[in-house]
């Protein structure tokens, strides 16, 4: 069986991207979706350009400022947040025209500093002016729509499985952060989510070449991490949840487990175009997590 690893939110700041790229560099994540619109960016793509073998998707959560001046985007801005607005996913009064030119700039900043687009996009099936110029945008530089973000049932019904879609994990492997209760959230626990197989990955009946992915967000924090960035309703609850990825996706528990169940490491270009590169990666640097082709 593939497994894609994905860290969420790289690009969120400089001290975040620490924690990010220790599960790149001594960890097992083979894939980073980058934020091209907040204070780490800049740093996350110049450290992916020394990083070829880690796919890049762009994630497009919008928590940061425009790349462009305000002024040339007046209908994307809150001057009190010094940044997007809040609703600038679903609202209909963003100007077009504004948020498909802050979209280029956005990937135009992508390819000057790691040298070429994005591998994928983000969700952009909002009938909105958001998700109209993500679409376009992604058309234009030729990303691939993110495939991850459909349903996904434990057993994975037939119908779901085409030979080319991934299957991502279920959703629930976040539950115990979608709560306000401390109690609850004590129980997150990504080394026990392999260990006890609770996706029941290795008992799934989908064909061997089946590709699992698994999105976590591993990350260190700062002040901007902790209370200007992430609006969602749940924001507070994945502040815990980045430094306990960061230690799980970099454990030998985790490692083991890989290695011990002969899971196939790969990256999004690997799954979309059948390339080798993270496993050739492996096979440079002489790790065990290194699988023979067949």
């Amino acid at each position: 069986m593939n497994l894609i690893i994905r860290a969420d939110d790289v690009g969120y700041t400089d001290v975040c991207n620490i924690g990010a790229f220790e599960t790149m560099e001594n960890g097992v994540v083979t894939s980073a979706d980058v934020m091209l619109d907040c204070p780490g960016t800049e740093d996350a793509l110049r450290r992916l350009k020394e990083l070829p073998w880690i796919s890049v998707g762009w994630h497009t959560h919008f928590w940061g400022a425009p790349v462009l001046a305000s002024e040339k985007v007046p209908s994307l801005y809150d001057p009190d947040r010094k940044g997007f607005r809040k609703d600038i996913r679903t609202a209909q009064d963003v100007v077009y025209e504004e948020i498909l030119n802050e979209c280029r700039a956005q990937l135009e900043r992508c390819v000057r500093i790691l040298g070429r687009a994005p591998d994928t996009g983000g969700p952009s099936d909002l009938d909105t002016p958001f998700g109209r110029a993500l679409r376009q945008t992604e058309k234009e530089y030729g990303l691939k729509n993110n495939f991850m973000m459909r349903p996904a049932l434990p057993g994975i019904p037939e119908e779901q499985w085409d030979g080319e879609k991934a299957i991502p994990a279920p959703f629930s492997v976040f539950r115990d952060l979608e709560t306000d209760s401390l109690t609850e959230i004590e129980k997150y626990n990504p080394i026990r989510f392999y260990l006890e197989d609770q996706m029941g990955m290795l008992t799934m009946d989908v064909p061997d070449t089946a590709t699992i992915i698994h999105a976590w967000h591993p990350g260190y924090l700062d002040y901007f991490v902790s209370c200007q960035g992430d609006y969602s309703p749940n924001a507070r609850n994945f502040l815990r949840a980045r430094v306990i990825d960061v230690h799980a996706l970099c454990s030998p528990e985790i490692h083991n487990w890989v290695r011990d169940h002969k899971i196939r490491l790969i990256n999004v270009r690997d799954f979309l175009y059948g390339t080798n590169e993270y496993q050739n990666h492996l096979r440079s640097i002489g790790s065990d997590l290194y699988l023979a082709e067949m």
